[in-house]
């Protein structure tokens, strides 16, 4: 074969795998769950809503004590330190219990603290908690993250059992971090993550699914 045409095979392949980094901009960081390369191990669905179609993914395997499982990869470009809020849009996809199929592992490598709050009560993930460890399962610096009280899709993303505190993370330097998530329970369709500044932005305005997804590279 010749070397110009395996010259650019290789760069097609190269092209198809590159992981995108997605960039924070005034305090705000919008992702789709279906943009990461490498999701085989997640099955890819689409649905119609009022405003418009939601792309989402989810696993049909259950991974309830080891995270780490199925594993997708966001690096993040973060330009301005500071607090973060994390929310996720997703939704029971099976049965009609609103505390079975809702939740996933959540984990952000590289951040400065990664935490759970419940008006002054902080929870820090099992693997890097001491006293403050959240109620459930987990390890490794991973969060149990979960929705409640609904089988439609929401925003409600909590932590810790029977205790649900909200989800953040503080970056106190510019950078590139790594947010990650792996598979715990079957058919959670998780369609978008949003990373905030609660104190710049309520939340009614950063859930507005016609908001673009961040600027990649």
């Amino acid at each position: 074969m010749p070397r110009k045409l395996l010259f650019f095979i290789y760069l097609i392949g190269f092209q198809a795998t590159a992981q995108v980094t997605f960039n924070e901009k005034n305090s705000l960081l919008i992702i789709e769950v279906e943009s990461v390369e490498g999701v085989g191990d997640w099955f890819r669905e689409s649905v119609n809503i009022e405003g418009g179609t939601i792309h989402y993914l989810y696993s049909t395997t259950e991974h309830f004590k080891d995270p780490g499982n199925k594993t997708l990869k966001y690096p993040i470009e973060i330009n301005n330190p500071g607090l973060y809020k994390i929310i996720w849009h997703s939704k029971i996809g099976k049965g009609n219990s609103s505390t079975d199929n809702n939740d996933t592992w959540l984990r952000v490598v590289g951040a400065s603290d990664f935490f759970g709050k419940k008006e002054n009560h902080i929870v820090r993930p099992h693997g890097k908690c001491k006293d403050d460890c959240p109620e459930g399962a987990g390890k490794e610096g991973w969060f149990k993250v979960y929705s409640h009280g609904t089988t439609d899709w929401t925003w409600r993303t909590k932590t810790s059992d029977n205790d649900p505190h909200e989800i953040y993370v503080r970056i106190n330097r510019k950078g590139t971090y790594t947010l990650e998530i792996s598979a715990r329970s079957a058919h959670h369709f998780l369609d978008r993550i949003v990373l905030y500044d609660p104190e710049k932005y309520p939340e009614e305005k950063v859930t507005n699914l016609t908001l673009p997804e961040s600027e990649s590279r």
